[in-house]
C-alpha cells in the first residue's frame, strides 16, 4: 500500500498511460491572461494618478527663465531751437560794454572769445528783439537772423545817431546741441549786421469786384462790424444758425466806418436765392474812445437765407492762395509734390488761425 502511494506521488509509471497534462500546466494560460489584464488596468490608472501626483508635489526642478527680448528704443529727437538763446545773447551784447557792466559779464560767460563793443556816452537803447530767420548750416550749426528795434534818444528826436530809431538786422552764428536733459549752446563769433529782408511782391487781390453802396450786403457788413467791434451789441443776430463767434477781449471802439468794400464774386448786393455765397473784404476805420483811429481789414463770407445776408465765416483773406497751392500740388512733378503739399498745409493753417474766432 505504501509503495503504491509513493509511485502515485512520483507520477505514473511507464506501465501506466498518461491521462493528460498536469494541473499546473493547464493553469498557466489562465494566469498569464489575468496578469496581462491587471497590467493593462494598472497602466490605464497610472496616467491620471501621475498627473495628480505631479500637480500636488512641489516642483524642485529649476525652471528656465526666457531671455528678455531686446527691443530697440525709439529715438526721441528733441527740437533744439537756438532762436531764444540768440535773442538773449544779442540783447546782452548790445547793452554791455568792454569796460564794465553786468551784461558784459554775462556775455563773457556765454561766449568768452567774442569781443564786446565800445559805446560812446551810453549804449544804444534796445526796444525789441525778434528772430526773423533760423537757417541750419550743419548738424549742430545755425545762423540766426534777428531784427532789433532801437529807441530814439529823448533829448533830441531830430538827431540821428548810430542808435537812431529804426529796425536793423543782425546775423548771429550759434552752435546748438542736445546734451541729454538740457541743451547746450555756444556763440563762436560776434554778430554781423546784415541787410533787411526783401519784401515779397503781392499778387492781385481776389477781391476785385465792387459792392454797391447802400445795398443789402453793404448795409449788413457795416452793421455786423459795428456790432462786432463793440460800438453796438448784438453781433450774434447777423450769424447763420449753428455759427458762434467769440467776443473781443475789449470793446472800446466808439464808431466803425467802412472805407472800402469789395467782393470776389460779381454781386449787386441783393440776397437772391437761398444758399448764395459771397466773399467780401472790408477796409474799415475803427475809432476808439480816446479818438484813436485804427485801420482794420476784415474778410467775411456771407450766405443768403430767407431774403437776408448771414455771416458764415470770418476768414483770413488768403483762402485763394490755399486753393492755388492745392491745385499746384496736383500738377506738380512727383519728386516735388512734398514741397507743394507743405506750402499748401502752411497756407491752410494760416487760414485756420485767422478764422479761429468762428466755429460750427
Amino acid at each position: 500500500m505504501s509503495a503504491s502511494l509513493r509511485r502515485d506521488r512520483r507520477g505514473p509509471t511507464k506501465d501506466q498511460p498518461s491521462t493528460g497534462a498536469p494541473p499546473r500546466a493547464r493553469s498557466l494560460p489562465v494566469r498569464r491572461t489575468a496578469v496581462m489584464r491587471t497590467a493593462v488596468w494598472l497602466a490605464v490608472a497610472a496616467g491620471p494618478l501621475a498627473l495628480v501626483s505631479s500637480c500636488a508635489r512641489p516642483d524642485t526642478a529649476v525652471r528656465s527663465v526666457p531671455a528678455p527680448v531686446t527691443r530697440t528704443a525709439e529715438l526721441r529727437t528733441e527740437s533744439v531751437t537756438p532762436a531764444g538763446y540768440a535773442e538773449l545773447f544779442l540783447g546782452l551784447w548790445l547793452r554791455g560794454s568792454s569796460e564794465d557792466g553786468t551784461a558784459a559779464d554775462e556775455v563773457h560767460a556765454m561766449a568768452p572769445s567774442v569781443p564786446m563793443p565800445t559805446w560812446g556816452e551810453k549804449s544804444p537803447a534796445v526796444e525789441r528783439l525778434a528772430t526773423v530767420r533760423t537757417a541750419r548750416q550743419a548738424q549742430d550749426a545755425w545762423s540766426v537772423t534777428l531784427a532789433v528795434t532801437f529807441k530814439e534818444p529823448v533829448r533830441d528826436r531830430s538827431e540821428r545817431t548810430a542808435a537812431a530809431p529804426g529796425v536793423r538786422y543782425f546775423a548771429l552764428p550759434v552752435v546748438a546741441k542736445d546734451a541729454g536733459t538740457t541743451p547746450a549752446f555756444a556763440v563762436p563769433a560776434a554778430p554781423m549786421e546784415v541787410a533787411a529782408p526783401s519784401v515779397i511782391a503781392q499778387s492781385a487781390a481776389p477781391y476785385g469786384r465792387e459792392v454797391p453802396d447802400g445795398s443789402a450786403l453793404a448795409s449788413t457788413v457795416s452793421e455786423f462790424l459795428t456790432a462786432y467791434l463793440g460800438a453796438e451789441g448784438g453781433a450774434e443776430r447777423y450769424l447763420s444758425p449753428g455759427i458762434t463767434l467769440g467776443a473781443l477781449a475789449e470793446s472800446s471802439f466808439a464808431s466803425v466806418q467802412i472805407d472800402e468794400l469789395r467782393a470776389v464774386q460779381a454781386t449787386d448786393g441783393k440776397p437772391g436765392q437761398d444758399g448764395l455765397v459771397v466773399r467780401v473784404q472790408a477796409q474799415v476805420t475803427a475809432t476808439d474812445a480816446a479818438g484813436g483811429q485804427w485801420p482794420l481789414s476784415y474778410a467775411l463770407a456771407f450766405t443768403a437765407r430767407a431774403g437776408r445776408w448771414e455771416v458764415t465765416a470770418l476768414q483770413s483773406g488768403l483762402e485763394d492762395k490755399a486753393a492755388k497751392a492745392k491745385t499746384a500740388s496736383t500738377h506738380t512733378d512727383p519728386a516735388l509734390k512734398g514741397t507743394a503739399t507743405t506750402m499748401q498745409t502752411v497756407a491752410a493753417r494760416q487760414g485756420t488761425v485767422a478764422a479761429g474766432g468762428i466755429t460750427r
